[in-house]
């Protein structure tokens, strides 16, 4: 977890908006935003667990009595309010804020519809609700130095997770296999797994393709796309390999793919358009032909969330600034036969970008052991 100052500071932006807005106070169920003002990563389920911010003074955390010792020791919030199982979690809430008559709250746009209806049933003077979605996107797109540092120290766990990969792999390994390296690897170095995409062959031309039963053989290109999470910020790498020598055409592929990331690459810097970044990579595919084949945008932005913004897309006009992280990952696949994709993570600075992702990008040759 991040120090306590960093997010007072944010909830300190979350009140000037409350006092600017006219609500009486904000309320956040777990989600990536929650976890931005919280410090806790938990999922929803069924019983209320909710941030409470009121427009003056500190937040509240409202908890199942059952959970408390638990949450209270991964947040920076001291008032921590618990409910008994027969007791309703809402009159808590409203006890907390002591705003029985609030009539306007602000809400995140992840608040499921089952807690806003109750919160209408429990306000009987609710009259607006306003969003504040935007101000904590606006917050989160620009990463500081401690994040940056979390999502630095995850790029170089899974550059690790992914070579253990390419170590082990060998003829009659299956997808699932390889998939179980890079996880506990990524356990080991105390890391959370989020996602490892392991495609043999053909299915290394589904994008997005589930690790399987399929076994690896002679000439099949092996696709890693893997990421893990370290206090809740991630990584996200892709990496290809190939199991003996690649044909000319693999290697042709390989080639413009590469070419068309460090494209994009050397133009990266505050002030570029995110559609124009995507127009750079798509370029170099297009002029070799194999445009139609590159099927998905250039990049999304990470952070708290595997894809959230910024989106490196055609039409999207937003300018890149300093602080903003996202993928570059062109791609290029030809179903049936094979996939490339090339996958890093940057940050962009006042003159460029740098690298959050650490790993060579020659195409791996796996040993034929």
């Amino acid at each position: 977890m991040l120090d306590a100052r960093t997010y007072e500071s944010r909830v300190d932006r979350v009140q000037q908006f409350l006092r600017s807005s006219g609500a009486s106070f904000a309320l956040l169920t777990p989600s990536p935003n929650f976890a931005y003002l919280t410090g806790i990563h938990y999922s929803m389920r069924e019983r209320l667990i909710a941030v409470v911010i009121p427009s003056e003074g500190p937040p509240s955390l409202v908890v199942p009595a059952f959970e408390e010792s638990n949450l209270s020791r991964k947040t920076w919030i001291q008032d921590v309010r618990s409910w008994q199982e027969d007791e309703d979690p809402y009159d808590l809430v409203i006890s907390v804020v002591n705003q029985e008559n609030a009539e306007t709250v602000a809400l995140d746009d992840a608040l499921p519809l089952g807690v806003f209806r109750q919160l209408r049933r429990h306000l009987q003077d609710l009259r607006r609700d306003v969003s504040i979605t935007q101000l904590l996107g606006e917050m989160r797109i620009r990463k500081t130095a401690p994040e940056l540092e979390l999502m630095r120290r995850a790029g170089h766990i899974i550059a690790d997770a992914e070579e253990a990969a390419f170590r082990h792999a060998h003829p009659g390994i299956t997808e699932v296999e390889l998939k179980r390296v890079i996880e506990d690897e990524i356990v080991r170095q105390g890391a959370t797994p989020t996602f490892a995409a392991v495609q043999f062959g053909p299915d290394s031309a589904l994008p997005h393709a589930e690790a399987g039963p399929r076994e690896l053989v002679r000439g099949d290109i092996v696709l890693l796309d893997c990421g893990c999470s370290l206090d809740g910020y991630n990584t996200d790498m892709t990496r290809v390999g190939i199991l003996g020598p690649p044909s000319e055409e693999q290697e042709r592929v390989y080639r413009i793919v590469l070419r068309a990331q460090e494209a994009a690459l050397e133009r990266l810097a505050p002030g570029l358009a995110c559609g124009s970044a995507d127009g750079i990579a798509r370029r170099v595919i297009e002029e070799e032909g194999l445009g139609e084949f590159f099927t998905h945008r250039l990049g999304h932005g990470i952070g708290l969330e595997v894809h959230e913004p910024p989106y490196l897309v055609r039409g999207n006009a937003m300018a890149l600034d300093v602080g903003m992280t996202h993928s570059v990952e062109p791609g290029v696949y030809l179903e049936g036969k094979f996939g490339v994709r090339i996958e890093d993570l940057v940050v962009i600075t006042n003159d460029g970008c740098e690298p959050l992702t650490f790993s060579p990008k020659e195409l791996r040759i796996v040993e034929e052991r």
